[in-house]
């Protein structure tokens, strides 16, 4: 006789043993509604990210024009000829350049020059220390160029005028010598080139009517003034 089959008993360890099927198909389907959702929405997300994305690179990296460089060899050669290059330079000096005039007309005769010579005139000297000009009694004389009047003791050119100047960084002095009485600029005055500095006459200790015209270079070095004056004159006499 065939015995009955034993019914089936649930194990107290499992803790679903004694709810019924249909709560379990209730959860399941709760469960599947939730995945659901959970997943839609994480499609959503995704989808929406992209979009998200571009939108905050083109709001905090605009693209502008015409700002794009662009190097090419021609572009780097012309960058490279631009860089400034040391250089060496030569040795320099810087020099003076004072305008010079000659005092009357360059043509007029000259009767005397500097340098050894017969005595003139009693009480000349026989050592000339200029040269003199010839151009006629009352003739304007001109400063050779701008310098101040001084006085130095030079005996027996009568009324003269002595002009200190600066030449090419020297101290130079002009003297014009046997003016006319009266005519001669004061001590202390100062004059530009071309100005007139007195009138040529035949005071002092002369042969005649003359300008004696001397240069000094520094106190008392006379030196030929002929040469010195074709060397420096720069400017053409005006009259």
């Amino acid at each position: 006789m065939p015995h009955p089959l034993p019914t089936a008993s649930a194990r107290p360890s499992d803790p679903h043993a004694h709810l019924p099927l249909g709560i379990f198909r209730g959860m399941s389907r709760r469960r599947l509604a939730v995945g659901t959702v959970l997943l839609s929405m994480a499609l959503v997300v995704i989808h929406d990210l992209p979009a998200s994305a571009t939108t905050v690179a083109h709001e905090t990296e605009p693209v502008v024009e015409g700002q794009q460089l662009v190097l090419t060899d021609a572009t780097l050669a012309e960058s490279a000829a631009k860089v400034p290059v040391a250089t060496e330079r030569d040795d320099f000096t810087l020099s003076y350049y004072t305008p010079i005039q000659w005092p009357l007309d360059p043509g007029t005769p000259i009767s005397s020059y500097f340098g050894n010579r017969a005595a003139p005139c009693a009480g000349c000297s026989s050592y000339h220390h200029g040269i003199d000009y010839t151009p006629g009694y009352g003739t304007p004389v001109h400063a050779i160029a701008g310098g101040v009047v001084v006085s130095r003791a030079i005996s027996g050119l009568g009324t003269f005028v002595v002009i200190q100047h600066q030449v090419d960084g020297q101290t130079v002095y002009s003297v014009y010598g046997h003016l006319v009485s009266g005519s001669a600029v004061p001590v202390g005055a100062t004059v530009s080139r071309g100005d007139v500095i007195g009138k040529v006459g035949n005071t002092g200790q002369t042969s005649g009517t003359h300008l004696h015209l001397a240069i000094m270079v520094g106190d008392y070095n006379f030196i030929d003034p002929l040469p010195w004056m074709r060397k420096h004159v720069t400017e053409a006499f005006t009259g």
